[in-house]
């Protein structure tokens, strides 16, 4: 039942007491769902007997003194008795030819005369219904402790594969990129997660309860009649394996529907996304036909599909009724004709069967769920096994602060689909510098910053601070120079306190209050609803961008890097925001290398290098002011991307007249 992918999932419970808890429980559980079964055909036999047994009269003398005080009187060869509770199952059978039949009514006369109250209608009444009472009370106790025990460890398996994807999410560098991010691994750790930890769930209730309850459900019905019950399992199975033979075709006709509405529906959809072209080239009446076209068809095979899909075979509904028809015709020749059954011990033996239905089902859908486990749980080991991208030398050594400059020499870096980011990528950048990251494309600038935390690896080429390649420096030491603001991951949902702190003891509310004042933050977080305990992100108290990017500048500021990469919010800002960001950015390239992603051309004017960017190359480096006469692509990015208007750094109706125009 088990596959090599689920097998090694199950393999992380690091505690198997859950686990044999839930065993062993979910077989307590059924033992005693059985037991009350039992019970219940004790209490039908009962009520249909009305107490009343009959015994030979030869074979009087064996029987106990207190049924021979109920004799009721004669009926040929027989002695009748009555309000005998429960004797009348032991009088049918103790004198069976069928050794089990024998070896029951035994047990059960050897309980009657220990319990008295089975002695007498009312009192055998009285104690199958206590006893049952107690089995249910039993077993919902038992069903609430197992499925705790069943959930704890489900969700143990689930916690530790999500923690080792984590931390493999540490090891790999391609998921750093905020144009990539951890989209691709999301699926893993939703949905793939939870199949393997529904697994876990369906396994572990299923086994080894299904059996036994199979088991105790076959073992009441071959107590009830061996003859008739290999019969009728027989016949089920029979039956069972010719339905799913004549079912195939209504399946693959339920298939062949299906899929001419997945069709019809993505040219439906494709019909929707012409309507741009129709209204331009003004073809609307085309359209409409072909959009009805493609409606009727839809509608025929989705019409196709649901009545397949409901659809019971005539064949099929045949062979069911035909199999019932023979089933209950057997059990009345045995009840009326041959007289070899009663109708209590029918009812039993029919509700016996029946209730095998049940552990079959579940069985096989606790299979197709382990099959689903099995196959998400080998794309999670896939992702775990993958080699980690980022690799520290053997006898890496600590950087100190950056003093003379950072080198990128010839780098080249593909994003994980195989796409090209970075080719050749040469530059320096002085310590101590504001250099600006240009270009059309986010994704090689974004790159281009992230190799210099050495968040990933350049697939050839090197990234050198003060001439120590990042690969023989030890990478705690590298981040402990480097901090990003970057906005993808401005805040997160925690208080203020901890989105700045990061949750250093080290950082105390003092150092905090003062980071925040540096990026001129700490005023509008007073005014927060409860000041620096308020939680913000994105399931917290709403902040405005240029709020949360001040936030992050606060971070960093307490972070004390010698090397600061910044990128700029997208949004415009009124003329405030953009002075105490300026502000901020200022005090915090004292004394540290900033490299900024501008999204404003008076950001670039006041930095001391550009490097511009296109198709993942460097088109060209140096000032502002001589890319602004000699560079052509640094000339287009600014009319396409720093145009006062689309920065809001000029509002609309003021023009631009040479120099900075303030807001009136």
């Amino acid at each position: 039942m088990q596959a090599e992918g689920y097998r090694r999932a199950r393999n992380l419970l690091t505690s198997r007491r859950d686990h044999v808890v839930a065993r062993v429980l979910g077989f307590a559980q059924s033992i005693l769902l059985v037991v009350l079964l039992g019970i219940i055909a004790v209490f039908v036999a009962v009520m249909a007997s009305r107490g009343e047994a009959r015994f030979p009269t030869s074979e009087v003398k064996r029987l106990p003194a207190w049924v021979i005080s109920r004799y009721a009187g004669q009926d040929g060869r027989l002695s009748m008795f009555r309000d005998t509770g429960v004797f009348p199952l032991v009088a049918g059978n103790l004198l069976s030819g069928n050794i089990v039949h024998r070896f029951f009514a035994r047990a059960l006369l050897a309980t009657t005369n220990g319990l008295p109250s089975l002695r007498s209608n009312v009192g055998a009444l009285a104690t199958l219904l206590g006893l049952g009472l107690a089995c249910v009370l039993l077993i919902a106790v038992v069903a609430i402790w197992r499925r705790t025990a069943i959930a704890q460890a489900a969700t143990e398996v689930a916690a530790t594969m999500r923690r080792q994807i984590h931390r493999q999410m540490y090891r790999l560098g391609q998921s750093s990129l905020p144009t990539e991010g951890v989209g691709p691994v999301i699926n893993l750790w939703t949905r793939e997660v939870n199949d393997v930890r529904d697994g876990v769930v369906s396994e572990l209730d299923a086994t080894p309860r299904l059996q036994v309850l199979a088991g105790g459900l076959l073992l009441i019905s071959l107590l009830t009649s061996p003859i008739l019950t290999v019969f009728l399992a027989s016949l089920g199975i029979l039956v069972w394996l010719i339905a799913r033979v004549l079912d195939r075709d209504a399946r693959q006709a339920n298939e062949v529907a299906l899929r001419d509405a997945s069709v019809q529906l993505c040219l439906l959809h494709e019909d929707l996304g012409l309507l741009r072209t129709v209204r331009v080239y003004g073809v609307g009446e085309y359209d409409r036909q072909r959009f009805d076209e493609h409606l009727g068809r839809y509608q025929q095979a989705d019409t196709r599909r649901i009545i397949t899909s409901l659809l019971l075979n005539p064949s099929t509904g045949l062979l069911y009724g035909a199999g019932l028809a023979i089933a209950l015709g057997v059990l009345g020749y045995s009840v009326i004709v041959n007289d070899q059954i009663s109708i209590a011990t029918m009812l039993i033996l029919l509700v016996s069967l029946a209730g095998l239905a049940y552990p079959i089902a579940e069985w096989i859908r606790a299979r197709t769920a382990i099959r689903h486990a099995n196959r998400s749980a080998r794309g999670i080991f896939e992702f775990l096994e993958r080699r980690p991208e980022l690799h520290q030398n053997v006898g890496a050594h600590f950087l100190n602060a950056l003093q003379d400059r950072i080198i990128i020499d010839n780098v080249e870096l593909e994003s994980r689909s195989g796409r090209r980011l970075l080719e050749g990528v040469s530059a320096e950048i002085p310590a101590g510098s504001r250099t600006a990251l240009m270009g059309e494309d986010d994704d090689p600038k974004l790159a281009l910053a992230c190799l210099i935390p050495r968040l990933i690896d350049p697939r050839s080429g090197r990234i050198l601070i003060d001439g120590h390649d990042l690969r023989d420096v030890t990478v705690d030491s590298v981040r402990a120079q480097v901090a990003t603001v970057l906005q993808a991951d401005l805040i997160f949902t925690d208080t203020v306190l901890v989105n700045i702190g990061l949750g250093d003891p080290m950082n105390t509310l003092p150092r905090i209050i003062e980071a925040a004042k540096v990026a001129h933050a700490h005023h509008f977080i007073q005014d927060l609803p409860h000041g620096y305990d308020t939680m913000i992100g994105p399931l917290g108290h709403y902040l405005k961008p240029d709020e949360q990017f001040r936030v992050a500048l606060a971070r960093a500021y307490l972070h004390d890097p010698s090397i600061l990469i910044v990128e700029e919010p997208k949004v415009p800002l009124d003329e405030h925001t953009r002075h105490f960001i300026d502000d901020t950015l200022s005090r915090l390239s004292t004394g540290r290398t900033l490299i900024l992603i501008p999204h404003r051309f008076s950001t670039v004017q006041s930095c001391d290098n550009v490097i511009v960017l296109h198709n993942g190359r460097v088109e060209d480096m140096g000032s502002p002011e001589r890319l602004q006469n000699e560079s052509k692509m640094f000339r287009h990015l600014v009319y396409s991307e720093f145009n006062e208007f689309s920065s809001g750094e000029i509002e609309a109706g003021v023009l631009h007249q040479g120099e900075p125009v303030r807001k009136v």
